[in-house]
């Protein structure tokens, strides 16, 4: 009865438009209130040890550092840099600018690991550019929202870096595991993008000449060194994951401040405010869902939730099956962080004890959270390229749908080919 008076009070007030960090904080301070009157009463000093419990966390030092990279790498022209290159290469291509935007997506995404940022960076770039060209501006929007969910997979990621610290998993073998399913994924959506381009004959760039092409390649080689230097680190043994991020925010600020000359004094510390302000979001939902989580299971949601599925089907592959349903629906109206923290504690054990490998469920999960960040209400994503393109929700998310297929289509590959994503950390991290 109280673990669904916690998370109905959860739902009930996400509904109302409370920000999600607040909503499950307020929910657990209800759950203790309520505990008062019921036999074992909750102290209400165990809401600011779990709190803190939560975000003390080694591995999590590096979601700031990345932020702090993907700031930095946008105040110092990086992104320009990227787009130029992709265009160079693939915008004479059916598909111009949009498949300039998912392969400009695609680089971004071993920079700076979140695909809200990779959104907001070409977004600003491209989706104006767009819609000079000619480009429907729903359509343009969709392709970049659509390009940047490949952000959280290819490494560095600042999911994995979550999960990581959550089920207590190598986040260098997450990184690794991302990488063919980040790839799959970029693939199928510059296919897609060539076309829905060919279908409604979009423009194209003029074909760059050999010269253009290397003058772009020369400009953007030192940026994509960037995921190279991460990975390498972490791979040799020389750096923690959070020591890798410390890694690439001196690597950007060096391209910035003495070979591009792009970056000041003012532009680093308006960087440093703004990952710092993410990152107190990010912390805060940290936080309340670990107070969440202790309170479920002390309310044994993990056993509950694993005799319903088990109820259903003992077969490891309808499991993963309906695994996949639940978090695309639950991703739908909730964001991946809380979901992560509730579930990852539930789900890992359960599949465990079926043989299933956990950095192969930790790539599915993370994909599927993703994935809900295309899909409204909630779609972070197709909030930020509605307000740079000014057009609406639905008319986005509408656009979006095909890529929003054939991206299911490469979860239920990853889901039920699983060298897909182990094949690569086996081998290099074996």
């Amino acid at each position: 009865m109280m673990l669904l008076l916690l998370i109905g009070a959860t739902l009930l007030l996400i509904a109302l438009g409370m920000e999600i960090a607040w909503a499950i904080g307020v929910a657990c301070l209800f759950y203790l209130a309520m505990s008062e009157f019921t036999d074992n009463p909750v102290p209400y000093v165990l809401f600011p040890q779990q709190m803190m419990d939560g975000v003390d966390s080694f591995s999590l030092l590096a979601i700031p550092l990345f932020m702090f990279a993907g700031h930095l790498m946008t105040a110092a022209g990086v992104t320009e840099r990227l787009v130029r290159f992709a265009s160079a290469f693939v915008g004479h291509l059916h598909g111009g600018l949009a498949n300039v935007g998912v392969t400009t997506n695609f680089v971004m995404s071993g920079m700076s690991g979140s695909a809200i940022a990779d959104a907001a960076a070409t977004g600003s770039v491209l989706i104006p550019e767009m819609r000079k060209k000619g480009y429907p501006t729903a359509f343009s929007c969709a392709v970049i929202a659509s390009a940047s969910t490949v952000g959280p997979i290819i490494p560095p990621s600042i999911s994995f870096v979550l999960l990581g610290a959550i089920v207590n998993l190598s986040v260098g073998k997450l990184f690794l595991g991302g990488v063919i399913p980040g790839i799959l994924m970029f693939l199928a959506m510059f296919v897609l993008t060539w076309w829905l381009a060919r279908r409604r004959n979009l423009p194209r760039e003029r074909r760059a000449t050999a010269a253009d092409r290397w003058e772009a390649l020369w400009g953007a080689l030192l940026p994509l060194a960037a995921p190279l230097v991460v990975i390498r680190s972490m791979v040799v043994g020389i750096a923690t994951p959070t020591e890798a991020a410390a890694i690439l925010v001196l690597y950007v600020l060096a391209l910035g401040l003495f070979i591009f000359r792009t970056l000041t004094l003012r532009r680093i510390l308006h960087c440093a405010c703004s990952a710092a302000a993410v990152t107190t979001v990010i912390m805060l939902t940290v936080g309340t869902s670990q107070m969440f989580t202790w309170l479920s299971v002390q309310e044994q949601f993990g056993p509950a939730l694993r005799d319903a599925m088990l109820s259903i089907s003992d077969n490891v592959y309808v499991l993963l099956l309906l695994t996949n349903i639940v978090l695309l629906v639950l991703g739908t109206f909730m964001e991946p962080l809380p979901l992560m923290l509730v579930l990852a504690p539930v789900l890992f054990p359960l599949f465990g004890e079926l043989g299933v490998d956990a950095i192969h469920l930790g790539v599915i999960m993370t994909i599927n959270l993703i994935l809900g960040l295309l899909t409204p209400p909630v779609g972070l994503i197709l909030s930020v390229v509605c307000v740079i393109g000014r057009v609406e929700v639905m008319a986005v998310f509408r656009d979006a749908m095909p890529y929003m297929i054939v991206l299911v289509g490469v979860l239920l590959l990853v889901t039920y080919v699983p060298a897909v994503v182990t094949w690569l950390p086996n081998y290099m991290m074996p």
